[in-house]
């Protein structure tokens, strides 16, 4: 017993230290679960990758990932292989198999703390950074909506930490070019532009100029684009050769300069807002404060004062540089035919916050050095008030009341509907038609699966033959689709009587008999 007590006096000034800490990890995981259930999202990427993971558990390997934006282009498998411990513990429980991926990119938490400790020698501002890092509404929807752009997160904040370190290191230089190269595995089109700038501003991030660093980041990226490189040559650069034909070959959908250069500079204020703020426009206020802060920080990052060597000043030249970097890339950039996805910025509030913490600091110890000492008192209560303010606002949309409709939830909800009408009705193993707005419905028919093994009953068929003489419809409607789903739903219920209707959130339910049918249930 003394010795216990000996060996927890000497370490106890060390696991005191450590209790911030634990409060943040506990805090910041208690928001993104705490309503979960609600919150989850389970789109066709999920019920594409499910059954693609479900394939590799099988026995059949795959040197290629989910398909990109660019036809003929796939990702790196990474995803996918990170989802096999999730599918084998959940044993097909969508809910289960979200949750590993939600726990995997999860570690990116204690990677925010280091990132708030190596920008801030205040010890105050780093544990600030560090929360806002995890609680504004890009962190917290790009951790808990599982798609393959989630895994970017932890991977870039690696990525810059390594950076960091790398002027006295090879070894952190090789780490963060792989990571980066991972991200390519994540998010094609955001850290892609990432790689060669990068590759190019080694000597600036070594402090000397070496060809072996090179070889490094040659190395490091080229070992994480190895299963896709022997995918092109066992299918003769089926990739290449699609890519090189989207240059060659003239697109129906072709975007002009003027309308590309109309539209997207407010694109990317749209979803850079959305990483750090919720709400609408109402909220332009405080959105306009936040760019404030970012112009404060960038200018005085930028205006070195070369007599004087200020600690940390490359950590914030670096975080400046890659907060900075993807958006002219962006500006000029035409992938996907024009079109610019919000997920592509899905990682990058891990460079935004804390350029925003930065300018918020310089802010603050302006006006508390100006010379009107009679509004200073109040100046502490009132920022301690907008960044709790930044936070609640934050967590209102994203875990305190979120906003789901056709949410993993509602999804089980329905499907458990439809079986019990397929139950009553003594079908087995029943038909079920599914219309989603985007034609997939792998997420449907993943639930389906899943539900039908929890209930011992027969996986239903999703196909209709002629002669079926009960089946049952989900809609899941979309305002652009109401032409395609009218041909839809009047080809799905040709010859039949309609015998329920039920609605579970958004989406519609129904169950179909030919008359004959319905003859001879009443007969029975």
């Amino acid at each position: 017993m003394a010795l216990l007590f000996q060996i927890m006096s000497k370490h106890f000034p060390k696991l005191k230290s450590l209790i911030p800490f634990f409060v943040f990890l506990m805090i910041s995981i208690t928001v993104r679960l705490i309503s979960i259930d609600d919150a989850l999202f389970f789109t066709w990427d999920q019920g594409r990758d499910f059954f693609a993971i479900q394939q590799i558990v099988e026995g059949n390997m795959t040197l290629i990932g989910p398909t990109t934006g660019l036809q003929g282009l796939f990702l790196g498998p990474l995803w996918y292989y990170l989802g096999i411990p999730g599918y084998l513990i959940s044993q097909g429980n969508p809910y289960i198999f979200c949750l590993w991926y939600i726990a995997v990119t999860l570690s990116c938490l204690p990677l925010f703390w280091l990132m708030g400790k190596a920008l801030f020698n205040n010890r105050t501002l780093a544990i600030i950074c560090a929360y806002t890092l995890s609680l504004v509404p890009g962190s917290i929807w790009g951790t808990v909506r599982v798609w393959n752009p989630m895994v970017a997160i932890p991977l870039m904040t690696g990525a810059y930490l390594s950076f960091v370190k790398a002027k006295d290191s090879r070894l952190f230089l090789g780490l963060g070019f792989f990571l980066i190269g991972l991200t390519l595995q994540s998010e094609f089109a955001y850290a892609v532009f990432f790689c060669p700038i990068m590759f190019i501003l080694i000597p600036w991030i070594r402090k000397k100029f070496s060809l072996t660093d090179f070889l490094v980041a040659i190395v490091a990226v080229g070992l994480t684009l190895l299963p896709q490189l022997l995918f092109e040559f066992r299918h003769d650069f089926i990739m290449s050769r699609s890519l090189f034909s989207q240059f060659t070959n003239s697109s129906d959908e072709y975007i002009t300069w003027s309308f590309h250069f109309s539209r997207r500079p407010l694109q990317l204020v749209d979803a850079t807002k959305a990483l750090v703020m919720s709400g609408d426009w109402h909220s332009l206020l405080a959105y306009l404060l936040v760019i404030v802060s970012w112009i404060v920080a960038s200018i005085r990052i930028l205006k070195i004062d070369t007599q004087r060597n200020i600690r940390g000043l490359f950590s914030r030249q670096l975080l400046l540089l890659m907060a900075i970097l993807p958006y002219p890339f962006y500006l000029i950039w035409k992938g996907n035919n024009g079109y610019f996805f919000d997920y592509y910025l899905t990682s990058h509030f891990i460079f935004l916050v804390p350029l925003g913490v930065i300018g918020l600091e310089l802010i603050y110890k302006k006006l508390i050095s100006s010379k009107v000492p009679k509004n200073q008192p109040f100046l502490l209560p009132v920022a301690i008030g907008f960044i709790l303010a930044f936070w609640y606002i934050s967590l209102l949309d994203t875990t305190i009341k979120p906003k789901n409709d056709a949410g993993l939830k509602k999804m089980d909800l329905a499907i458990t509907g439809l079986l019990d009408w397929i139950e009553l009705d003594h079908q087995s193993p029943g038909v079920v038609r599914i219309f989603t707005p985007n034609r997939e419905t792998e997420h449907y028919d993943a639930i389906l699966h899943w539900k039908s093994k929890e209930l011992d009953m027969p996986i239903p068929h999703t196909v209709k033959s002629d002669a079926a003489t009960y089946w049952y419809i989900l809609i899941e409607p979309d305002y652009q689709t109401d032409k395609r789903l009218n041909q839809w739903y009047a080809e799905n219920t040709l010859g039949g009587v309609k015998t329920r209707s039920n609605q579970v959130g958004v989406m519609t339910l129904e169950s179909w008999q030919t008359p004959g049918s319905i003859v001879n249930t009443i007969i029975e």
